[in-house]
């Protein structure tokens, strides 16, 4: 795994997540390549950041990867999980934790159109599966994400996405998610 101490060692606790994620998924063998997203690629993350982690995959195990995802959850107090409900080239699990802690993991196929923006960083990458997948874009802001998406199940991980952006002080982005939520409620 090429992680960046520098990047994570102020922050044992997201550390800890993204390499129990790196090592729950790197060894199977239709695992092409992990990146890890967002502000702790970047060495921007705080106390609160989720660790944002995308898995490439191929022949479909993105619908069978329940034990890497099981090895990932060993050990941990999870307070709330949700799942992706669709059939589609992806699926994704987020995770709160009880010491106030999350993390995304999206195992996507690698037949999917997906593109990384800049921050990322490479955990892994088998058969150089990240080069023809960046992009120039920036990255999707907060508060461009739909909102309700994942129904009465994502609110948890919505409500707490805005107790995130409070703690940080980015009250309007806060209000305005939560203007945009009580309107599809």
């Amino acid at each position: 795994m090429t992680l960046d101490p520098s990047n994570l060692s102020r922050l044992p606790l997201q550390r800890h997540l993204v390499v129990s994620a790196y090592d729950a998924f790197a060894d199977e063998a239709d695992v092409r390549a992990i990146v890890l997203l967002g502000s702790l690629a970047a060495g921007t993350g705080d106390r609160v950041s989720d660790a944002d982690i995308v898995v490439f995959t191929r022949n479909e195990f993105h619908r069978t990867c329940e034990a890497a995802f099981a090895r990932f959850e060993a050990g941990k107090d999870i307070f709330h999980r949700l799942d992706s409900k669709d059939d589609g080239p992806a699926t994704f699990r987020k995770y709160l934790f009880s010491d106030f802690t999350s993390a995304e993991i999206h195992c996507i196929d690698l037949a999917a159109p997906f593109r990384l923006s800049r921050p990322f960083q490479v955990l892994i990458d088998k058969d150089d599966v990240v080069s023809g997948r960046t992009t120039p874009a920036p990255p999707p802001k907060h508060e461009d994400f739909p909102v309700y998406q994942n129904g009465d199940e994502g609110l948890i991980w919505e409500l707490f996405d805005c107790i995130k952006w409070l703690s940080r002080g980015d009250v309007d982005l806060a209000k305005g998610y939560l203007r945009y939520l009580a309107d599809k409620l």
